[in-house]
Formats: structure tokens, sequence, C-alpha cells
């Protein structure tokens, strides 16, 4: 692919809303392309496109082609002066060919497996509907927010929390906090929720995603889908697959690689926590990381001045919720309800560890300040994302613009590393003659099929070319695991 207006135009300005050609051309070219039913017709007067004269299907294809390059030139004077001519030459074009295979491959899964778990499922949802009803003292359709309210507000007398428009809300938020309350009720609607989630999103839907031809599904992973440069991934979405349940492992458990491969997946271990070791130069930090071990246990140390090996579970799990905590610009709010503990104490946690390490501090302030002089940030490679909000009058749209300035370059860099990592590694599998193949990316994770013989050099070849894809203050760190599944390959 030697040019493309939507990765040009999402380069230039990953918020905008569409990057679509008849958008683009008509805001930066002053032209209006004329529509595929304009063409072919609309309803049923729409002709199969071979059979549309030739002269009107030249107009319609030439016209699309000359406004590609008209917008190539339109876009060529803005990406050298804003310097993201090599994010979109080195990063983004050539990690089209590697989305193009990844698509075309796709992924197994077990049919058996999913129709065990559908039956498991359906056994459970009955079974938390009767301990709600018993628990209750009645029973009600648990999937109708409003036979919801009055069972949890009018027969139950439970305190409302927050309002809609319609009455007293039921949503996931005020139900964590009412169990947290000690409340039986709303912490088993929570449980009955997530059962279903799993079964109607996942377990009932992919095996009827599988392509009759291939056996296998197909997902379509967007280029242009998060201003932070993130992939996502769409019809089906593959990326959201849980993992932090039991229920949810068994999910992934069902996804399986071809007759005699296995599933090589690779990770990068805390990447976000790293970059911002790299990124804000922390002293503290860095030592944290370079010291190797478990970063957490380090930063508790360093928090509450004690030796590692006297840190125990709880300093650990706060050191942990503050760490990834400060990459989403969490406040001690969220922070004493993750905590459970009060706002005062957290207020006190996060002064602690800004002071211990200032300049993870310095860094997220910089970023804001930037943010509000110059209307945007930056990732490592030069990715920017604008934050008009940042001048907004409204606290709540500013507040969230200050999360966004601090979270994106390193949720950014992140995104920009491990496409560098899926471009260098797909040539290597090409010119090495592997038969190996990536099938998924999720975020941070990489998921191949390999050949039984190619899975040590394979394993070796990922880990290689991850770690490798930049060069930071703390090492990069890839954990890669070998298994007949993608549950059991991630432990």
């Amino acid at each position: 692919v030697a040019y493309d207006s939507m990765l040009a135009s999402f380069v230039l300005d990953p918020g905008r809303r569409s990057h679509g050609l008849d958008t683009l051309s008509l805001e930066h070219l002053g032209r209006t392309l004329r529509q595929y039913g304009d063409v072919a017709g609309r309803g049923k007067a729409e002709v199969p496109f071979p059979e549309i004269a030739v002269a009107d299907a030249a107009a319609y294809c030439g016209a699309d082609s000359t406004t590609v390059l008209a917008l190539e030139r339109f876009f060529a004077p803005m990406l050298e002066r804003l310097g993201l001519r090599r994010l979109l030459d080195e990063i983004e074009l050539p990690l089209v060919p590697v989305l193009v295979d990844m698509e075309w491959a796709g992924i197994a899964i077990d049919p058996a497996l999913f129709a065990r778990l559908s039956e498991e499922l359906t056994r459970d949802l009955a079974g938390y509907e009767a301990r709600i009803a018993r628990a209750a003292g009645a029973q009600v359709n648990l999937n109708s927010p409003r036979q919801l309210a009055t069972l949890l507000f009018d027969k139950l007398q439970l305190p409302v929390l927050k309002r809609t428009k319609t009455g007293p809300s039921t949503d996931a938020d005020v139900l964590e906090q009412l169990a947290a309350m000690g409340h039986e009720v709303p912490g088993l609607i929570l449980e009955y929720r997530e059962v279903q989630k799993l079964k109607s999103t996942y377990v009932d839907v992919l095996p009827g995603r599988v392509n009759r031809e291939t056996g296998r599904i197909h997902t379509s992973f967007n280029q242009t889908g998060a201003a932070t440069g993130r992939l996502s991934s769409s019809d089906p979405n593959l990326q959201n697959i849980p993992v932090r349940t039991p229920r949810g492992e068994e999910i992934r458990r069902g996804f399986v690689p071809a007759a005699g491969a296995a599933f090589v997946v690779a990770d990068y271990s805390q990447i976000e926590l790293r970059l911002m070791a790299h990124l804000s130069n922390d002293p503290g930090f860095i030592a944290a990381f370079r010291s190797g071990g478990d970063i957490h246990r380090q930063t508790a140390a360093l928090i509450f001045g004690v030796e590692p090996d006297q840190v125990t579970p709880e300093m650990r799990a706060r050191a942990k919720t503050i760490n990834f905590g400060t990459i989403y610009g969490q406040g001690p709010f969220a922070l004493s309800r993750m905590l459970g503990i009060s706002q005062e104490e957290a207020r006190r946690f996060i002064a602690q560890y800004f002071e211990r390490f200032a300049g993870v501090r310095a860094y997220l302030d910089l970023q804001v300040r930037l943010a509000r002089d110059q209307g945007y940030v930056e990732t490592l490679f030069g990715r920017r994302r604008y934050i008009p909000e940042i001048k907004d009058k409204n606290f709540n749209l500013r507040a969230f613009a200050e999360r966004t300035a601090q979270n994106t370059p390193l949720q950014g860099s992140a995104a920009d590393l491990i496409k560098i990592a899926m471009v260098r590694i797909h040539r290597a599998l090409q010119t090495g003659g592997y038969r190996s193949r990536l099938l998924l990316q999720v975020h941070d994770e990489l998921v191949l099929e390999a050949p039984a013989s190619e899975v040590e050099a394979v394993r070796g070849l990922v880990k290689e070319h991850m770690e490798g894809a930049a060069s930071l203050t703390v090492p990069l760190v890839v954990d890669v695991g070998v298994g007949p599944n993608w549950l059991e390959a991630k432990r």
C-alpha cells in the first residue's frame, strides 16, 4: 500500500469524527463525491455494479482514485510541517498488510466447549434467579430496571444513591455501592448480569460467527479506531474477551489453534508503568524497574519506607492500585472506593506517593500544561492527540480532558510500540519462511499460531522483536507462553 488517505487523516487528527473519503473530500478539497447509490441505484432499483455503463462506472471509480491522490498532495506538507510523516510511513502504512493477513488468517474455536458453556451458564442464570427470589422474597424480571427499582427501593427499602429521569438508578455503579454496604440482593444481581453478558455477548454469539468455508472466526481490526492510536476490533470484537473471572477464562479456553499447532501468546509486562518511568525520568521509579523483581513490591517499599521483604500483601495491593491509578489520573474518591478506605486517607496516600515519586507528579502536571498551552500531547513517537476540552468551562469536561492529557502519551506510546513489533514480527516470519502467523492483537498482547516444529524459534523471535521495539531507560519485558488454547498459553 503506497498511501492511505484515511490513515493520513488519522495521524494528523485522531480525534476527528470521520476519516472517510467523502467527508475528507468535501472538507479539504471542496468536492462532493457521488454516492454508490447515485450510480447503481437504490432499493429495488439497484443493479449489480457490472451492469452499470462503463463510462459511469469509470467516472465513479476514477473520482475516488483522483480524490485519494489530491488528498495525498493536500496532506503532504502538513505531515512534514508537524513531523508526522515518519509515523505514517514507518508505523501505520507498513501495518496495513499485517492486519490484512491477520484478518484473513482468522482464529478457530472449540464448538463443543462453547455448547457446554452455554448449557452451564443457562443453569447458572436459573440458579441466580431462584437465589434472588428467595433473598428478596419476591420474583421479578431481572432485566427490567423498573421492576428492579421497585424491588430494591420500595420492597427492600434500600437507600436510593442515584436518580435518572425515570426514577432511582439500578446501574452497576449503584449496585456495587449497595453490595459494598453489605446488602445481599444487589451483589447477586451483579453476578447475574455478569453471567448473562458472558452468555449473550460471547458464548451464544461466537459460534455463529465461524466462517463456513474456513471454519474460523475473522474479526476486523480498525486502524483508526481510537484517538490514542490503539487498534480496535469488531464483527466480532475479539479484544474484550474477558479474563478476570473463572467463567471469562473458560471462554478463552475455547479459542484453539489449528491441528498440529500451538498458540504462542506474548504480552508486554506493565508496559505503561515502564513508559511512565522512561517519560517521567523519575529516579525512584527507574530504580524500582532496574532492580528487577516485583515493581509493586518495590514501589510499596519506597512509599512506606520499609525493605522489600517487609512489604505486606496489603501494602503491595495498595501500591499496585495507585501505580495503575496514576496512569488514569485517579483521584482520592476513586482510590478510596477501590481500596475501601476514607477519602481523607486516600488523599494522604496519593500525597505520600507523589512525594516519593516527584518526577512522576512533575511529568503528569507537564502533560496538562502542554495540552493547555499547545492544544495537544504527544506519544514517544510523535503521535499527537488534540484535547480542546482542556479549556472547557464545564468542570467535569475539563477534568476528563486533564486525565486524557496524562494518560494519552502512555497508552499511545504503548500502542505505537506494539505496532512496530507487529510489523517486524510479520516481516521476520515471512523472510524466515515460517508457517507461523499472527492471529490477534489485544492491546499489549499478541496471539500467534505456530506449527509444533516452529514453536521454540517463534517464541524467541517474538520476544526479541517486542523487547527491541524501542530503547527505554528501563528494560522492556515480554512474557511469552505456549499452550493448546488461549487460556493455557497465557498461564
